[in-house]
């Protein structure tokens, strides 16, 4: 299983710092994890190398259609086993029932439906002599460097959220004040529309009839989350009412600035990074330094080189040198 050096932390102790906050940094490590679970346990499945599960079991009932004149047939990966495996083993742990926790379950659910997503269509032709007299498809699993990969954009694209709880409908008590305050032309209707229009809705039925909304509306009042907004810079950031999708990665807090070093915050700094000064990805002296520049250290480096074994019995080693250069950041 290969994923790029910047899709993980290979340093727990700084991870558990990232992980302290609800920053897009923790949604990213929490997605990838749910997804590495997922794909690591389904692959499993499709080797044989848990009883409990195989070949995904309802291929031959999906209403995805193989290219034309093709059956599926094969063993497709079970992906369904892996994300219920992936969703029950991490998602066990969120039982706060607060922002963090929602934030969390959100970014789990997120990694489980890019492995689903990313699945890839494998074909073959059998028969003799290359005839094609039965054609089949499969699902398989892509690499897991697609996968990390296309959760890295998912980063970079990260909503921000806040979690809110819904305010409590009005009792029955509240409403029965209010429609007895009223005169009867004026008993508020729940419907307004051609087809609910003058018809007797809650509001006016008799008490004993009546439902109370609680039942109804229980549902709807569990906590959730909603993407929030800057009204404008540096201002307070406001609900958009809008629950993200499925497939986003969220978070609650802004990154800190990695820049600078600031413990509290789980963020080590750059000054005195190592560099590479030709590059323009995420190690280059440009990027790491933060615009602040880089030291340039000279020196000799010496080994031993062109050994060769003489009878007997001894190795006779030269000393070669060569002079190179470090970059780290001011």
């Amino acid at each position: 299983m290969e994923i790029t050096e910047r899709q993980v932390i290979a340093d727990h102790t700084y991870a558990s710092h990232i992980l302290v906050l609800g920053s897009r940094e923790a949604a990213f490590t929490y997605a990838i994890s749910s997804a590495g679970v997922t794909y690591a346990v389904t692959a499993a499945c499709s080797r044989g190398n848990i009883t409990a599960c195989g070949c995904e079991p309802a291929v031959r009932t999906r209403k995805e259609l193989p290219p034309n004149g093709w059956e599926w047939g094969g063993c497709s990966a079970d992906v369904t086993y892996g994300m219920r495996f992936a969703r029950r083993f991490l998602d066990a742990r969120e039982i706060e029932g607060d922002a963090r926790s929602l934030m969390n379950l959100h970014n789990n659910k997120a990694g489980r439906k890019i492995v689903k997503a990313l699945l890839q269509t494998e074909c073959k032709c059998h028969g003799v002599s290359g005839s094609c007299t039965v054609r089949t498809c499969w699902r398989t699993l892509p690499s897991f460097r697609q996968i990390g990969d296309a959760l890295m954009k998912k980063y970079y694209r990260a909503r921000p959220v806040i979690a809110i709880t819904p305010p409590p409908p009005p009792t029955v008590q509240t409403l029965d004040a209010m429609s007895h305050s009223m005169l009867p032309e004026m008993v508020p209707i729940l419907g307004n529309d051609a087809k609910t229009q003058g018809k007797p809705n809650d509001f006016a039925k008799p008490r004993h009839n009546r439902q109370p909304l609680l039942k109804k509306t229980g549902k709807s009042r569990r906590p959730h989350l909603v993407l929030k907004r800057t009204k404008v810079t540096g201002g307070p950031s406001i609900s958009l009412k809008r629950i993200p999708k499925r497939s986003e990665l969220v978070f609650l807090q802004p990154s800190p600035n990695y820049c600078e070093p600031d413990l509290t915050q789980g963020s080590l700094g750059t000054q005195g990074r190592y560099c590479n000064r030709t590059s323009k990805g995420t190690d280059g002296c440009d990027l790491m330094c933060c615009g602040r520049g880089y030291n340039t250290h000279q020196f000799t480096r010496t080994w031993q080189c062109r050994c060769k074994f003489h009878w007997c019995c001894r190795v006779h080693c030269e000393t070669c040198m060569e002079r190179t250069e470090e970059y780290t950041c001011k």
